[in-house]
């Protein structure tokens, strides 16, 4: 017990000393550079992000930060992305829940290697060893590692840095490896000869999400194939891709297509081998695309490849080489082309086969072709030896888990697109010719024997292709708590939140929920919260290859992290993009610039007694606008419905509390009757809304909590706040609540009519139940310059204009303008009424329009110029 005891005082004098040695921003003027300062080493030391101490009765709550491919900086993207997992994690936290937000960074396969290349290129460095590029290659990654923890840091995210992973740490080695062998001791691994998306700058096999498909304008190549049984007759065939011709197995027509049924089972001839090709029918063929005859390419076009497995077409192999290259075998009439770069030769043959009569024409033609997404090279369809994981038994059982235990998705519509992809997927290719990656645990014997484990034997090589990054990234979610290295995470798997952005929904979500799931046999994410895209000020996706992106820090520097916070997550609609706006970066500024000064004018009334009972109506307002707001706002933090959390919370803030409220109590706050409770009131709100807004602005909401010595050592050992448990009088609340929109009505009316605050309104109220406050709403209204001559339960003065509020009429005295200004206004609206009628009367004018328009605008129009007129005379009447 002594000992308990004696840990205890330490770790709070540990606490005590480290608090103590930071300075905390105590200025008067809003700097959110000074603000942020340090703040975020404050946390890291205090180890307030890490989950050290499971409490048991508390429910845990898990994210998975995506990582972060390890290629240089992040962008706007993953700061937006980051944003709401961060709020999210620390709300749950306020909430008592024992929060882990699990991050860690991706060794990126592709995307990694060929970014270090273009490095290498731009340092003019070449590594002939393999050892020692990938030497090389590790220690650039070790300085981009040091980057990304920087702009983590510098963004604010509250990561559990105690459980962080790598893709290629030990432990997830050691995780793949174990589940490639599973996999192919079950027979969901092989080993085949198929068609891949093949990169032939990096001579590698790529998955589909690094294919990007491109609008280009090419050509449409008709070339002449002579029919064997007639020399003289021959089928047009139209093509894009001249160079595959050499590839061609077969030939096939529409069996419904009249023109061509005489040709099906003859044979005809290819022009640049002279290859017999056989005629086939297939419903696949679109009779009104080309000429309604298509050659069959299975090596070099995956829809080829398809019809050739469906006619059991077998005698077909690719004739380009990995680098893209023409094969051996590509000549014409002693012509050859092997060893010609594909594109190059491409133009060189159809000249040739031109020379020989065999084009029947060229022409433009606008299709969509797939670049990769890497290198930007041209991807080739081509068949190569890989490794595959059977899709459909695997996904078959993340049915079953499903059905049991459903993954939430929000928006809810994810869900079936996920479903429908799935539905539709292919066999996996799981294997990459690359250096850098997870080796796969594949090794061959001098006679191709092959051992599939870790201890292979004596003479036997491993395969030299790595892993799809998407294979050991698909087991996030138990890599980074099952499986990890670091600390016994386990407890927070499943994991109860993944947020991330459409665009890799079936390319990484898909992976973890089938891969975890079939290791585990739980389904992984409880909870899937997906998100757009960022955009810039044209609608244009963010991207540098378009340079429009933006780095996050660059806007931190000049707005300040907690600005940017809130312009991300005012932006966060579900499964919406977000449009980049400068203006609103520069409205939330303003907002937290607002809520410092708060600070300012509190801090100048220290001197306070708390008391627990409050006469003044005002308070009583007080009190019920905040237990309203924090019902709503709760509610809004756990649907995740950020947009209007933001909104909500900026009105309350900035309208309800500051503009109102704290007007309102000036003059309380120099009275001896109610300085007190106007003070505790102000001092717990603002507390209280420092709770609330620190999810979504860490640092200016830390900053606060230090500056009033609040009773703990960080505002993230806060809970979060809740209803006001103080009596108020409800009649009281429903007084001040009509007197504030009377007040907020004519403040309306000053920003209309640009009134400057210093100018009197001079009013008459009617409304009965004002009638017998008098004196509170005079006294009320006066804070605001608003002068009331009569409260009454009738109109009082018909020259005195009017307005509406719920429950009130306001007749106010409309002599806010000089005549020479009145005179200015109505010569100008004058004008406008001219050209509107010389506009209307051009329009009534155009027999045209009489006669085409509906009888319904041709009235609406004539109203209109009835209108103009009848308005232009009332002005006239006035200037006179």
């Amino acid at each position: 017990m002594i000992l308990s005891i004696i840990l205890l005082i330490s770790i709070i004098n540990k606490i005590i000393l480290i608090k103590q040695s930071h300075m905390f921003y105590k200025g008067k003027k809003f700097s959110f550079k000074d603000i942020e300062h340090g703040l975020y080493d404050f946390w890291n030391t205090n180890h307030y992000f890490d989950p050290l101490h499971y409490e048991h009765n508390k429910k845990n709550f898990s994210i998975i930060l995506p990582p972060p491919n390890i290629t240089g900086h992040l962008h706007l993207g993953h700061a937006w992305d980051g944003t709401i997992q961060d709020v999210i994690i620390r709300y749950k936290k306020l909430q008592g829940f024992n929060t882990c937000w699990l991050p860690g960074m991706d060794h990126a396969g592709i995307a990694t290697q060929t970014k270090f290349d273009k490095v290498l290129k731009e340092q003019n460095k070449k590594y002939s060893d393999k050892k020692a590029y990938l030497n090389a290659l590790t220690n650039w990654v070790s300085e981009q590692k040091i980057v990304i923890h920087s702009q983590w840091a510098k963004l604010g995210f509250a990561l559990s840095y105690a459980n962080e992973t790598y893709t290629l740490d030990d432990n997830v080695k050691k995780l793949v490896d174990n589940v490639f062998i599973k996999l192919y001791e079950k027979g969901l691994i092989y080993q085949d000869y198929k068609l891949t998306n093949w990169d032939v700058k990096l001579k590698s096999a790529v998955s589909d999400i690094e294919v990007i498909h491109k609008p280009t304008t090419g050509k449409m190549y008709y070339f002449k194939y002579y029919l064997d049984s007639n020399p003289k007759e021959y089928l047009t065939i139209a093509t894009t891709r001249p160079e595959t011709m050499f590839g061609d197995i077969a030939i096939f027509i529409n069996p419904n297509d009249e023109r061509y049924l005489k040709y099906l089972n003859q044979y005809a001839i290819n022009p640049v081998n002279q290859r017999k090709l056989k005629i086939y029918a297939d419903e696949y063929i679109d009779i009104k695309f080309g000429t309604g005859v298509m050659k069959c390419t299975p090596a070099h076009d995956f829809n080829d490849y398809e019809l050739a497995k469906k006619h059991n077409l077998t005698d077909y192999h690719s004739v380009m080489n990995l680098d893209g290259t023409l094969a051996d075998e590509c000549a014409i009439a002693n012509k050859n082309y092997s060893g010609l770069d594909r594109l190059y030769a491409r133009n060189k043959i159809v000249q040739h086969l031109q020379d020989l009569d065999l084009v029947v024409k060229i022409e433009n033609h606008d299709h969509e072709i797939g670049y990769s997404e890497r290198t930007n090279e041209v991807i080739e369809p081509l068949l190569s030896k890989q490794w595959f994981v059977k899709m459909q038994p695997i996904v078959d059982e993340l049915y079953q888990t499903l059905k049991k235990d459903p993954s939430t998705f929000l928006p809810p519509r994810f869900e079936k697109t996920l479903t429908t992809w799935l539905e539709k997927i292919n066999d996996w290719c799981i294997s990459r010719q690359l250096l850098w990656g997870h080796k796969i645990p594949v090794y061959y014997g001098k006679n191709s024997e092959i051992y599939v484990g870790l201890n292979p034997p004596k003479g036997y090589e491993q395969d030299p292709s790595v892993l799809d990054t998407w294979f050991s990234s698909g087991l996030w979610p138990l890599a980074t708590t099952v499986y990890n290295s670091n600390h016994d995470c386990s407890c927070f798997y499943p994991v109860n939140l993944l947020v991330t952005a459409y665009d890799i929904l079936f390319f990484w979500v898909a992976r973890m929920l089938f891969q975890c799931n079939n290791l585990s046999q739980v389904n992984p994410l409880k909870q899937i919260l997906i998100h757009g895209l960022v955009r810039d000020a044209n609608n244009k996706k963010m991207s540098k290859s378009l340079g429009n992106g933006i780095e996050p820090n660059d806007v931190i520097d000049e707005y300040g992290c907690d600005a940017l916070r809130l312009f991300l997550i005012n932006g966060s609609t579900l499964g919406e993009d977000l449009r980049f706006d400068t203006t609103k970066l520069i409205y939330m500024t303003n907002f937290l610039n607002k809520l410092w000064n708060v600070h300012n004018l509190l801090d100048n009334h220290k001197d306070y007694h708390e008391v627990n009972q409050f006469i003044h109506p005002i308070n009583s307002w007080m009190i019920d606008q905040f237990n309203q707001f924090i019902k709503k706002i709760t509610k809004l933090f756990d649907e995740y419905n950020f947009s209007v959390l933001v909104t909500t919370l900026i009105d309350f803030v900035w309208n309800t509390y500051c503009n109102t409220y704290l007007e309102l109590i000036h003059p309380l706050i120099n009275s001896d009757t109610y300085h007190d409770e106007a003070l505790t009131i102000a001092n717990n709100i603002y507390q209280k809304i420092s709770i609330i807004l620190h999810p979504i602005c860490p640092f200016i909401t830390e900053n606060i909590y230090q500056m009033f010595n609040y009773k703990l050592s960080s505002v993230m050992l806060e809970s979060f706040p809740s209803e006001f448990k103080y009596k108020t009088n409800e009649e009281q609340t429903k007084l001040t609540s009509m007197v504030i929109g009377v007040i907020n009505k004519l403040r309306e009316l000053r920003i209309k009519a640009n009134i400057k605050s210093i100018t009197p309104i001079e009013i008459n109220l009617i409304n009965d139940f004002l009638a017998k406050h008098r004196e509170l709403v005079v006294s009320l209204c006066g804070t605001y310059n608003i002068q009331i001559n009569q409260i009454s339960n009738q109109p009082v003065n018909k020259e005195f204009k009017i307005i509406k509020t719920d429950e009130c009429i306001i007749e106010y005295l409309d002599n806010f303008k000089d005549e020479a200004t009145k005179k200015e206004e109505l010569l100008k609206e004058l004008k406008r009424l001219e050209n509107e009628i010389k506009r209307s009367e051009s329009i009534l004018g155009n027999k045209n329009f009489i006669a085409k328009a509906s009888q319904e605008k041709v009235q609406n129009e004539k109203d209109k110029y009835a209108k103009y007129l009848a308005d232009y005379q009332t002005i006239k009447s006035l200037l006179k």
